[in-house]
């Protein structure tokens, strides 16, 4: 039979023998012969032994080698075979045949005594010296004496005993646990003897011991750990506090969304929705120009918050910048009821939805009437229509609400982003008529280089007709410039590819005149691609 000696790796010295069947070799604790080098395989080979053949398998796509050489199939396996498995972990394939030595004859003792390693029929190992035992007189000679020692002395301290007459041994020193003494009922004596342990027994008897120590130390280990982690698992966890609202979500961990359209006209007629959290049980009702809605935030669904959408059209919008219009819409929240306290509005513009987008002021503010609420509004002028949209939380919640309260809560679609536009201070000289011919020229000749002209050109034209209440010129130049704003999406989106194919390629020098052609095409700061081709130099 071959057996396999670990010559180097985990455990280290390791003695596998090569039972009859199928062995598998690896990290597993399924494997019958376990290797702990975290470079090998769970089941990294298998050896298969029929009789005296065995045959070595390769299970692992990291391989084995023998005698320094990869094997590709199956291997018998010989004595002095060295087997290479993952980096660092060798084998050597040995004889496992076991080496005998003759045994010592047995010695006799004196007096017809039994033989060594023989007392009273029990055996002993013959590393130990066997005790002269007295032999018993025949019943015939019991009344003459005959046979029978003279003499047995015990000394009083019993520390000492007097060997049988006739035996020519001398008395040897044995204590009173050492020895019985019995008369049968033939008068006979018998002396029981126990011994000492020999120095190597009892170093065995400590390795065993520690070693079922271990076991148990083992075994506890093994049955209180997957405890630990099970209860670890399944034990409630307090969850962290929430240092921000998100936006809250069902237990399915879906979006809780809600949309209300605007009273001007819902995303499906071609104008823009509110989109809020709709957690169960929101209100919402009708005020002056928009609607209110309440909903709730947190973990637990227990903050209040409002949202409000207010538009207003008025020809006086038309003659005011953006700055103006946002403290027009201050002055008259502040005599709306309550305690307001605002803070400046922010100097860059927010811009909602994709594309062109449609620029935004955002103002926070602290009020007070039906309790001390912290909001954020969103303020932005649609030709002479201006929109606001508030957010508002309790004052103690600002910290966490902040974030959510300052969402872009509008969803505006695709016709109601291309149809913005902005009043103008200089209105056009030329007549309505021929402003439109020019427009419509130069759409037809498809050329990027005059698109922020023909905008001036129609911004001016809206802004005159909605003054004079030309509803048939106003229609016709929002349509130019409706058809002009999705010219410039597919130009944008062109070179947005070919920006991200040089970049791809490497190719930088391509990227940066694409970037910088870009940049000179959409050149107004009212255009959110203004800014965006503006990040594409920096990404170089």
């Amino acid at each position: 039979m071959l057996r396999l000696r670990l010559e180097k790796g985990a455990p280290a010295g390791a003695v596998f023998a090569l039972k009859q069947g199928e062995t598998l070799l690896g990290r597993s604790h399924s494997a019958g012969i376990r290797l702990e080098s975290p470079d090998i395989s769970g089941t990294h080979a298998k050896v298969s032994v029929k009789g005296d053949v065995a045959i070595l398998e390769n299970l692992s796509r990291f391989g084995i080698r023998v005698n320094d050489a990869d094997i590709t199939g199956p291997v018998t396996l010989t004595p002095g075979q060295r087997i290479v498995l993952g980096k660092g972990t060798v084998l050597i394939v040995e004889s496992d045949a076991v080496e005998t030595s003759d045994l010592s004859a047995p010695a006799t003792i004196a007096a017809g005594a039994a033989t060594q390693g023989t007392v009273y029929g029990k055996a002993t190992s013959p590393a130990f010296r066997p005790v002269p035992v007295p032999v018993a007189a025949p019943a015939h000679e019991a009344d003459t004496g005959k046979g029978i020692p003279e003499k047995s002395v015990l000394a009083a301290d019993d520390k000492t005993r007097a060997m049988p007459s006739g035996t020519g041994a001398e008395a040897e020193p044995l204590s009173r646990a050492d020895w019985t003494s019995e008369v049968g009922a033939s008068g006979e004596t018998r002396a029981m003897q126990t011994r000492a342990a020999a120095p190597e027994e009892i170093e065995f008897l400590k390795a065993a011991e520690q070693k079922k120590i271990r076991n148990r130390v083992t075994l506890g280990v093994l049955i209180a750990v997957p405890l630990l982690i099970l209860a670890i698992i399944v034990s409630p966890r307090t969850p962290p506090p929430e240092r921000e609202f998100e936006w809250p979500k069902s237990a399915a961990g879906e979006y809780m969304d809600a949309l209300e359209p605007s009273p001007s006209g819902g995303l499906k007629d071609g104008g823009f929705d509110l989109c809020f959290p709709g957690t169960p049980g929101f209100k919402k009702r009708s005020i002056a120009g928009g609607v209110a809605i309440e909903c709730l935030l947190g973990r637990d669904l227990n903050v209040p918050m409002k949202l409000y959408l207010q538009e207003e059209m008025d020809k006086k919008f038309a003659g005011m910048d953006r700055a103006g219009l946002v403290s027009d819409w201050m002055q008259q929240m502040s005599v709306s009821g309550g305690r307001w306290n605002f803070d400046k509005p922010s100097p860059s513009v927010v811009f909602i939805g994709k594309d062109n987008g449609i620029p935004a002021i955002r103002v926070m503010y602290q009020r007070d009437g039906d309790g001390s609420w912290f909001g954020v509004a969103m303020v932005y002028q649609y030709g002479i229509r201006r929109v606001a949209v508030r957010a508002e939380a309790p004052s103690i919640e600002r910290v966490r609400a902040e974030k959510i309260l300052s969402v872009t809560f509008v969803r505006p679609s695709i016709d109601y982003l291309r149809a913005y536009w902005k009043p103008v201070e200089e209105l056009p000289k030329t007549s309505e008529a021929e402003i439109l011919h020019q427009v419509r020229q130069e759409l037809d000749r498809m050329a990027p280089a005059t698109w922020m002209e023909i905008e001036n050109l129609l911004a001016g034209l809206l802004t005159k007709a909605v003054k004079d209440d030309n509803k048939d010129v106003e229609n016709e130049a929002v349509a130019l410039l409706s058809r002009l704003r999705e010219r410039e999406s597919l130009w944008f989106n062109s070179q947005q590819l070919a920006f991200d194919a040089a970049v791809m390629q490497g190719n930088k020098k391509k990227a940066m005149k694409v970037a910088e052609f870009s940049k000179g095409i959409f050149s107004h700061m009212e255009d959110n691609r203004y800014f965006t081709v503006r990040k594409w130099k920096t990404e170089l």
